[in-house]
């Protein structure tokens, strides 16, 4: 790939001002239009050492609206950085809808240097090829538009630059890059380099490669890329075309097919308080000893809680963290996003909630919202609900990969008993606070919620993330249910680290 480029070429001289003018200007003018549509432009800028990125990004400072661009130089991770998984500090980096962002390096830089171990730079490992391609997937499908550069020069020409530049105090982010010596460096990585941009020339998200020996070429080249790529976006979705998600389109299941896993669920399963309380105690020690466990290896935890309205998801939360020290672990009650969680992939407020190592993090209900209440509410597209499946895989795979433990939980009641509770708390002014118009609303619609629930469970369960379907009509069961398979879990991650 790199080899096909001409580094020879150059802006003919008393030319440049009347050619970059008008680029800038129409920069300027295409980065407005872009907050006035309300999506994002992510700008990621690799290349060789020496190759002048600093340098292109002075250039286009002045040129973008201040109040709408952020520049992000990635370097050394800080300790809440490496306490969580490589896409985690980019995910809390992705710019609001409407603004740009500029990657000075970026999870390109950080996959090479922090996962990929190899002594011989010959080629990074598919499954971080495949975590690039999935990340930037996920920011594309949701509308947003990703530009990536690569500054490319001679071995000749990165000698001269970086004899030049060897005594600045920023030269390179050299503390991090020189975690793996001779990093983009032309003599040695160009195989390795070349092969990457290959496997990560995606058609939703292309290279642009920039002859940047001449920084005056190399600048016009970007502003030229810049506004073509952004005019023809901006083209396609004032005409509504569809984002470039068809690849992960899943087809609809029949109903019959979707409505079985509920239905196979024994809600007649229950304990007597007598019972309940002695095992209840047991298991809350044991959970706390476990906690301990967990924060000594460094081990993070995602419980997510979800089911009917009046399932007993908030009695089984509190049983479960009464086990835990309140200093190691936290519950996220998830609501509808705020104005500035809209303004953002709808997975991005998650992202920035999960736990550091060796901490747990409860959700009280989850990014399955996206498949549930809206999907059945149309409060998104079919084609958001539909390609939320493979979102979501996607990210619990990148989770549990990264080391998490993560335990799902469905509590499923019958229609029967959701009533029952209803109207006990709809009679008990204790608990007239729980039930709300938009409870009644949601029970209307039972039977799309239910539909739902099995397409959620079924596109979702996968080796390392599957769901647990906790019967719930006994709330003493179901408190039960969750604090063993939750102590189970600990238990299996911490045999298997021993």
């Amino acid at each position: 790939m790199l080899e096909a480029f001409d580094l020879t070429g150059r802006i003919p001289k008393g030319q440049y001002s009347a050619i970059v003018e008008p680029l800038e200007a129409r920069t300027a003018e295409l980065q407005r239009e872009v907050r006035k549509r309300g999506k994002s432009v992510i700008i990621v800028m690799e290349g060789w050492r020496g190759s002048g990125i600093t340098r292109i990004i002075n250039l286009l400072q002045p040129v973008l609206d201040p109040r709408g661009t952020r520049i992000h130089p990635i370097a050394e991770p800080n300790d809440i950085e490496r306490d969580h998984g490589l896409f985690w500090r980019f995910w809390s980096r992705l710019p609001s809808y409407g603004q740009t962002a500029i990657f000075d390096r970026s999870w390109y830089t950080a996959t090479i240097v922090e996962r990929y171990t190899a002594d011989a730079m010959d080629e990074i490992p598919a499954s971080c090829i495949e975590d690039i391609n999935n990340f930037e997937s996920q920011i594309i499908s949701d509308g947003n538009l990703i530009l990536k550069f690569f500054l490319h020069i001679s071995r000749d020409e990165q000698k001269r630059r970086l004899n030049v530049i060897k005594d600045s105090p920023f030269t390179m982010q050299a503390r991090y890059l020189h975690r793996k010596e001779g990093i983009y460096m032309v003599n040695r990585d160009f195989h390795m380099i070349d092969r990457m941009l290959i496997k990560t020339d995606m058609p939703a998200s292309p290279w642009t490669i920039i002859e940047a020996e001449s920084m005056k070429y190399g600048y016009v080249r970007i502003l030229q890329t810049f506004n073509s790529a952004v005019e023809c976006w901006l083209i396609e979705k004032e005409g509504g075309k569809k984002e470039q998600t068809q690849t992960y389109l899943i087809k609809t299941i029949s109903e019959p097919e979707e409505s079985s896993i509920l239905k196979k669920t024994d809600l007649t399963k229950s304990y007597t308080r007598p019972e309940y309380k002695p095992i209840l105690q047991s298991l809350q020690e044991e959970l706390r000893n476990l906690q301990v466990e967990i924060y000594k290896r460094n081990i993070p935890v995602v419980i997510v809680f979800e089911g009917w309205d009046a399932a007993g998801k908030g009695g089984c939360i509190i049983r479960l963290a009464e086990s835990f020290n309140p200093r190691g672990y936290v519950v996220e009650p998830i609501g509808p996003p705020n104005d500035w969680e809209k303004m953002h992939h709808y997975l991005w407020r998650f992202y920035t909630r999960f736990p550091r190592k060796g901490y747990i993090t409860i959700f009280d209900r989850s990014w399955y919202g996206r498949v549930l209440v809206e999907r059945v509410e149309g409060f998104c597209s079919e084609s958001e609900w539909q390609r939320a499946y493979h979102e979501i895989n996607v990210m619990e795979d990148e989770l549990t990969r990264e080391g998490t433990i993560l335990i799902k939980f469905w509590l499923h009641i019958s229609k029967d008993e959701q009533l029952r509770r209803f109207h006990d708390r709809q009679n008990n002014p204790e608990k007239n606070w729980k039930i709300t118009e938009e409870d009644w609303r949601n029970r209307e619609k039972w039977d799309q919620y239910e539909n739902a629930v099995n397409a959620m469970i079924r596109r979702t369960t996968t080796a390392q993330a599957p769901w647990t379907v906790i019967p719930a009509n006994s709330k003493y069961y179901a408190r039960i249910s969750v604090l063993e398979t939750v102590r189970n879990a600990l238990q299996k991650r911490i045999k298997e680290m021993k």
